[in-house]
């Protein structure tokens, strides 16, 4: 079983592995990587100080209509909820056990409403009013279809809204080799260290995927946040919990060495609607 499968269960016999991810399922960012401390209170501030980078890379504003897709146990939802008043925050998740804890987490205040919902984000609900902002936090890669997801998006999306994208980008320079890979051996590695609950197969894709994903469904990419080097950090804090054998230090170690040398880089992509 990967290691994030069952990590509520984990949370009862570790409150730091808990502070850690409690709130939060997704890498840290450090504003000064030379700063990081390597403990696992120092990765609970930056993963949410990336929510933080995300809202603020958005210019979210009070009063807006935000949907969270894949969104964990909430954490961002949490942080847009605190911080801004007359939201409309729905987050939709596809483990149910994780929306159920994010229900016990956050209670709406500032006059927002939220709702969380149990659910896949390639076949969204339909909801009676259009979004200003779609966010998919380090969790699109395990959808099923980025089109689809895109394609639904579009759908409830203001024509002045934003999608905003946070994904492990593939190099173009290795981009067919590691397709071929992906195909018949990496995907298994990696739903096999880090958790298969959501997924049996991932799927990492290159910024010209992406614009041609954006171009088939009427989206624009208008800003890319390269923040690679400042998720750094997060490598060496994950592979000490994780590794427990030598397919967990192949798949953990190599997504580590290849994010080092920019094979693998981590990053913000805003889209807006074409037309």
């Amino acid at each position: 079983m990967g290691y994030f499968d069952a990590l509520i269960e984990k949370f009862e016999d570790d409150p730091a592995l808990e502070k850690a991810f409690g709130k939060h399922i997704h890498w840290g960012y450090w504003e000064n990587p030379n700063q990081a401390r390597g403990t696992l209170e120092d990765f609970a501030i930056a993963a949410n100080n990336l929510s933080k980078l995300v809202i603020e890379k958005a210019n979210i504003i009070n009063g807006s209509k935000v949907l969270d897709a894949g969104c964990g146990f909430g954490g961002t939802i949490r942080l847009l909820n605190e911080s801004f008043s007359d939201l409309e925050l729905v987050g939709i998740n596809i483990d149910q056990i994780q929306v159920q804890r994010a229900k016990q987490l956050i209670k709406a205040i500032n006059n927002n409403c939220i709702q969380l919902i149990h659910g896949d984000a390639c076949n969204l609900p339909q909801f009676n009013y259009q979004f200003d902002y779609a966010i998919a936090l380090e969790c699109i890669f395990a959808f099923p279809s980025r089109e689809k997801f895109f394609e639904q998006v579009r759908k409830q999306l203001l024509p002045s809204g934003k999608l905003i994208i946070v994904d492990f980008l593939i190099n173009s320079q290795i981009n067919a080799l590691w397709r071929w890979f992906q195909k018949e051996l990496l995907s298994r590695l990696i739903t096999d260290t880090y958790g298969s609950k959501a997924t049996k197969e991932v799927n990492f894709i290159s910024i010209e995927d992406y614009k041609n994903i954006a171009n088939q469904t009427g989206f624009k990419l208008s800003k890319v946040i390269d923040i690679n080097k400042n998720v750094q950090p997060t490598y060496p804090v994950i592979n000490q919990i994780i590794i427990n054998n030598i397919n967990d230090w192949l798949t953990a170690k190599g997504l580590e060495y290849f994010s080092l040398f920019n094979l693998i880089s981590y990053q913000i992509l805003i889209f807006e609607p074409t037309e």
